[in-house]
């Protein structure tokens, strides 16, 4: 992709705070302290120095940047004494033009920066329309910025004379773009509604991609200087800097935000996460930030899968719980899509558990495994592993009470467990050990609650008798309440019940032999 970014406005904003909703402040990282300076007071102070912000890429660009300067204050002083101000407008421009080229431009070569022509008189389209647009706010002569698909070029006296100042010529700055690269284009516009049907049917792709690629707007010298950045983003590219390309596409975005640029971050941010090398908790900001390109052809599965790819690495492979903890906070904290945000949540809460869950941990596992069912209730599998880590939580708990209240209040807390048979077992299993144990302690009412319960259970829900035994052992705690306060009959009424349910108990079948049953 070594070409260059012709210029288009598709979107005007009335502050740029509203681009942070897609590259935000923080995440602009500066090549030098010259360059931050800049930035801030452009956009945070309202003082813009435009020479400053075309030099501000420059490895060197205090110097470059002080060079410039006085060769450009000496053209001025040149300019302003030689009387050609007052000629005609024609004669005037005419004259600027030539000084100015034989001032500064020497060769044009494509991959350029402005800080280049400071240093080598070497320009391009851009760097050389910057160049005479600086000239032109200094000299208070009106002028606009014009683009074609195939030219850039700067209008002095617009809406008045009209004359044509041609940097190079129109042959030069561009590279055909590919057909594939055309399609894609196209194609994401189509998925965000921007063209229509009816639109791409009666344009040929050729069309479309030039009216919506390049576009015919006005622009100003502060989406120039995002010009730049966005071309230098593509040399970066050229030369496999990725890293470098990426973070020169979210200062540009910042002075250019439109429909191609967008694409452009999009383009460039897949391309970061595709970086073999990337440290994952960088890669975890990078899905946060490209989520936010959700309305530009970015879906939730995209990320979600991102995500999934990035906890198969850090939490299954190198068992990292902690800096995998790190990568979802890091997530998390760079996108607002909510539907994004469940998503990611989900697979944080559920693999989080599934970790603990088959290293044993069911204690940690649960907690994890309870947030992900808050995200998605109905969720069968994820049900079906809460109940089994549950269960396995609560092998080593020897006070009921304790086992009784967790149930009902997941119960309570998730309603879709009353579906699962397993839930309703353990459930059960709960119910008549508190109904056993209460008669056991002589205490009559909550036993008789307890039993109740479980015979609801029992009978109205699709349970598994998880242990005869226990069943067994609670209507014999009490036929043998009952048989104590002389109360025969009710005592047989719980005996006879009892083994309705559980019919081969041992116990219960030993207490109706005593109270004289067979």
């Amino acid at each position: 992709m070594h070409f260059l970014i012709p210029i288009i406005l598709l979107i005007s904003l009335s502050s740029y705070a509203q681009v942070d909703s897609l590259v935000r402040w923080s995440e602009l990282d500066y090549t030098s302290p010259f360059e931050s300076t800049e930035f801030k007071n452009h956009f945070k102070r309202g003082e813009t120095n435009f020479t400053s912000l075309f030099f501000a890429n420059s490895p060197a660009a205090v110097q470059d940047a002080k060079n410039f300067e006085e060769r450009f204050n000496a053209a001025i002083n040149e300019i302003e004494s030689s009387g050609n101000l007052n000629k005609k407008n024609d004669k005037k421009i005419k004259y600027i033009y030539q000084l100015v080229h034989s001032r500064f431009l020497s060769k044009y070569e494509e991959e350029n920066r402005f800080y280049e022509i400071s240093r080598t008189g070497y320009y391009n389209c851009v760097t050389a329309t910057a160049l005479y647009a600086i000239f032109f706010e200094k000299l208070k002569i009106p002028y606009t910025i014009k683009e074609k698909p195939t030219h850039v070029y700067l209008v002095a006296y617009p809406n008045a004379e009209n004359i044509m100042i041609e940097t190079t010529t129109p042959i030069f700055g561009f590279l055909t773009f590919d057909n594939a690269y055309k399609t894609n284009f196209i194609n994401n516009l189509k998925n965000q509604k921007i063209i229509g049907a009816s639109e791409v049917n009666n344009s040929n792709t050729d069309e479309l991609f030039n009216k919506y690629y390049f576009g015919s707007e006005n622009i100003n010298l502060s989406q120039l200087v995002g010009i730049q950045y966005l071309n230098d983003a593509l040399f970066r590219q050229d030369h496999n800097d990725i890293a470098g390309a990426y973070e020169q596409i979210k200062k540009g975005y910042w002075f250019y935000p439109n429909v191609r640029s967008e694409y452009l971050l999009l383009h460039f941010s897949a391309a970061r996460l595709e970086t073999s090398n990337l440290d994952p908790l960088k890669k975890a900001g990078l899905i946060g930030r490209i989520s936010r390109l959700k309305e530009k052809g970015i879906t939730a599965e995209m990320i979600k899968g991102e995500f999934y790819n990035l906890t198969q690495t850090v939490l299954f492979k190198n068992n990292d719980k902690q800096l995998y903890k790190k990568c979802f906070e890091a997530v998390i904290q760079n996108t607002t899509d909510q539907e994004i945000l469940d998503e990611i949540s989900f697979v944080y809460y559920y693999e989080s558990g599934r970790a603990f869950y088959n290293q044993g941990n069911f204690i940690r596992a649960k907690a994890f495994f309870a947030r992900a069912l808050e995200i998605q209730p109905n969720n069968v599998d994820l049900g079906g592993i809460f109940v089994s880590c549950i269960t396995q939580s609560f092998r080593n708990e020897r006070n009921n009470r304790v086992v009784l209240d967790s149930l009902v209040s997941y119960k309570n807390r998730f309603p879709s467990l009353g579906e699962n048979v397993n839930f309703n077992s353990v459930l059960a299993l709960s119910y008549v050990v508190e109904f056993g144990e209460s008669f056991k302690n002589k205490d009559e009412k909550r036993g008789e609650q307890y039993r109740n319960l479980f015979e609801e259970y029992y009978s109205n829900q699709n349970i598994t008798i998880i242990s005869s035994q226990v069943v067994g052992q609670a209507y014999s705690e009490a036929c043998v309440y009952y048989f104590q306060k002389g109360q025969k009959a009710k005592a047989n009424q719980y005996l006879q019940r009892g083994l309705e349910i559980v019919p081969d108990d041992y116990q219960l079948k030993m207490r109706k032999q005593m109270l004289g049953g067979g």
